[in-house]
């Protein structure tokens, strides 16, 4: 992904993210402002009857009046005109609020105008954990007598009646925190990776010179007197050339690898037989498999043999499998089947060598990635080989899987389209 657009993603994802979080905390002020409203109204319900039971107690039939005020928030006061016992006011209140539904703790006393003072001043709970005390009330000026309710736990009340709104925010919070983490990452490794890249092109390059110049003098040093004259000098210049034009592909390969990742390969698409280019990587590597007593299978099958792809990186493909089946086999004996199904080409690679365990399946075509083996390393490598098979298999289209078992060997499976007729 381009780092353009990893930055209008990580844009286009903050700004929805902070929309998202907008509307949330939006929408838990307005049910908070619900919540309240309905926990008015069932205040005001539950003093107005309290108020209608004293005037039945008392006999007052005149048309009842709206007797509820609310000087400050959490504070109610109720005209109750009557002087009558504290203890059934409180019976009275207790029932009104229960059939309301208001659970909570309160503080409630009876204001006498003519003493100016608050006469039976009590607290109730319907929480044995709460412990409510007795708190000043708010002054009012009023020269009647009067109910007064005071809910000290208004507010904790109100915000537990949003349970479900209060964990969908803090649910939200959470994700929005794992999301800007994952990009704070994602950002991370991309510049990680970029600088990675950069440090290997960069290395690939200054490579590049020094090689050339090895290579130069081997071959200067090969056509010196003294060197054809003396068979161990002649070893070594040989020696020195082959190290050096393998030093030379593993560089080429690594740059090949970065330039097909960066989404722009210089590919030549043409039309391959894909069995005449078998047959050349086995010729290629007939020497090297009989140095190790091994012999190749071909079991070419498939009657459609044509394929578009880069012919240079279509042989490398195979030319990887088959140098890897050969390296991690003792006696190896390769076999190479091909055939068909309507759309498709499939070519496996198979030895009989000493196998990848199933958990480092989903590893193998990963950049820089070999098999475990301990401090032992017996066939030297980058771990780029199979990690260039996936690329070009993917940029002509096609797909490669793995099956292999410790000491049963392993078999590659390449698929590909195969031409369209005209």
């Amino acid at each position: 992904m381009k780092s353009s657009t990893l930055r209008k993603l990580v844009v286009v994802g903050a700004l929805l993210m902070t929309c998202v979080l907008a509307a949330q905390v939006y929408w838990l002020q307005k049910t908070y402002a619900l919540e309240e409203k309905e926990f008015n109204v069932k205040v005001h319900s539950a003093l107005n009857e309290v108020v209608q039971r004293i005037r039945l107690s008392q006999r007052d039939s005149t048309p009842f009046i709206e007797a509820v005020e609310q000087p400050v928030p959490n504070f109610y006061i109720a005209d109750i005109k009557y002087r009558i016992n504290g203890d059934s006011i409180e019976n009275y209140l207790k029932r009104a609020l229960e059939e309301n539904d208001l659970f909570t703790s309160y503080q409630f006393g009876i204001y006498n105008a003519t003493t100016r003072k608050f006469e039976h001043v009590e607290t109730e709970s319907f929480n044995p954990e709460d412990n409510p005390r007795i708190q000043p009330f708010p002054p009012v000026n009023k020269n009647e007598d009067y109910l007064a309710v005071m809910f000290t736990n208004r507010r904790k009340y109100i915000i537990s009646e949003m349970n479900f709104w209060i964990f969908s925010t803090l649910a939200l919070i959470i994700v929005i925190i794992a999301f800007a983490i994952t990009l704070l990452i994602l950002l991370r490794q991309k510049l990680l990776s970029e600088i990675q890249k950069d440090f290997i092109n960069n290395m690939t390059h200054e490579f590049r010179t020094p090689i050339s110049t090895i290579q130069l003098s081997a071959e200067v040093l090969k056509q010196a007197t003294p060197v054809k004259q003396n068979p161990r000098l002649m070893n070594y210049a040989r020696i020195i050339e082959h190290e050096s034009s393998h030093l030379e592909q593993q560089v080429e390969r690594v740059l090949q690898i970065a330039q097909i990742e960066r989404a722009n390969p210089l590919l030549h698409i043409e039309k391959l037989d894909v069995h005449a280019i078998i047959q050349r990587c086995v010729m290629d590597f007939e020497y090297k498999i009989q140095q190790k007593s091994g012999r190749f299978v071909l079991d070419l099958q498939a009657n459609q043999t044509c394929v578009e792809a880069d012919a240079v990186h279509f042989t490398n493909i195979l030319f990887n499998l088959i140098d890897n089946a050969i390296k991690y086999s003792p006696s190896p004996v390769v076999t190479l089947h091909t055939w068909n199904d309507s759309q498709k080409i499939y070519i496996s690679v198979q030895d009989n060598g000493i196998g990848i365990p199933r958990q480092y399946h989903k590893l193998l075509f990963s950049q820089f990635f070999r098999v475990p083996t301990g401090n032992v390393h017996e066939v030297k490598g980058f771990g780029l080989g199979l990690n260039y098979v996936k690329l070009y298999t993917r940029a002509f289209k096609g797909r490669v899987s793995v099956e292999s078992e410790p000491g049963k060997g392993s078999n590659f499976t390449l698929s590909f389209p195969i031409c369209k007729t005209s």
